[in-house]
């Protein structure tokens, strides 16, 4: 699967959002393995699907260089997830989930759990742990959306 079909797909499943459901920005960190690691921050976007279900598309980059990394250092992921506390009704809620990852020529299935904060400044800490050819774990900053995970 080339990137840009990758990307294509994400942007057709985030265009079919159901009406008057935001779009939620994200910036985030992650730190994928094995060694040596590679230090990737990114950029996403996530979809509501109904109350429980988010589907997101984001790219990273692993911006030290390492030789090791050579012709993988983009990475494209399209993921779904499903939290558990849709409604903030609690300061931390657990969520899990998987999807696609695609780095260089390869596309690795990826599963995760990701525990969103309380909402501070208008937006909800997360942290994500999972596998996706290799350990991942990254610190996500997400939009708050009014009244929603």
């Amino acid at each position: 699967m080339r990137l840009s079909h990758f990307l294509a797909l994400g942007a057709l499943a985030l265009s079919s959002t159901a009406q008057g459901q935001a779009l939620q920005p994200e910036l985030r960190v992650d730190v994928i393995g094995p060694p040596p690691l590679s230090i990737e921050p990114g950029v996403g976007l996530n979809a509501a699907f109904g109350q429980y279900v988010r589907v997101s598309a984001g790219a990273g980059y692993e911006a030290r260089g390492l030789p090791e990394r050579a012709g993988r250092r983009w990475r494209g992921d399209l993921m779904g997830r499903v939290t558990l506390d849709p409604f903030r009704q609690q300061r931390w809620a657990l969520g899990i989930g998987g999807g696609l990852s695609y780095r260089g020529s390869a596309t690795y299935l990826a599963a995760i759990v990701d525990l969103e904060g309380p909402e501070t400044r208008g937006l909800l800490p997360a942290l994500q742990v999972g596998v996706s050819g290799g350990i991942r774990a990254g610190f996500v900053l997400r939009r708050a959306v009014r009244g929603r995970r």
